[in-house]
């Protein structure tokens, strides 16, 4: 099973949980600034929010994806807000022909004196073992 981590961040909070998910399944987060990926069985996609909004660069890597080759995306991020703007995102991805997985991870991201210090170990350790868990039921 091929399986990828793409990630957006402007403070690196994203970036972080990105990181912890791939070492977890041993594999690299990249960015959504590189190329958009060709394929994968199951995509870990993660974003950030932005003044209750998404990423205009998120926007475009999503338009970039097409369902064909994305079999299945789980979306995960960070945002100092609340995850409500993620359903925004899962809207993005199902309008393209993408499915998107039911599970979802959000880890509250630390922007100015909101939720200082997150994600933090704690925070990053979640996001392994959500990694792992997920991995794991996609590939039977």
């Amino acid at each position: 099973m091929k399986t990828l981590v793409y990630y957006q961040s402007r403070t690196g909070n994203t970036k972080k949980v990105a990181e912890a998910i791939a070492e977890a399944l041993g594999i690299q987060a990249r960015s959504i600034e590189e190329e958009a990926p060709s394929e994968a069985d199951l995509l870990f996609l993660g974003c950030g929010v932005y003044a209750a909004s998404l990423d205009k660069q998120l926007k475009a890597f999503v338009e970039r994806i097409k369902g064909k080759f994305i079999k299945r995306v789980v979306m995960f991020g960070t945002s100092a807000g609340g995850k409500k703007p993620f359903g925004m995102l899962k809207r993005c991805l199902k309008k393209n022909g993408i499915l998107v997985a039911e599970q979802f991870l959000y880890i509250p991201g630390s922007w100015w004196v909101m939720n200082k210090g997150r994600p933090n170990q704690d925070d990053l350790e979640k996001a392994k073992a959500f990694a792992r868990e997920v991995a794991t039921t996609y590939e039977k």
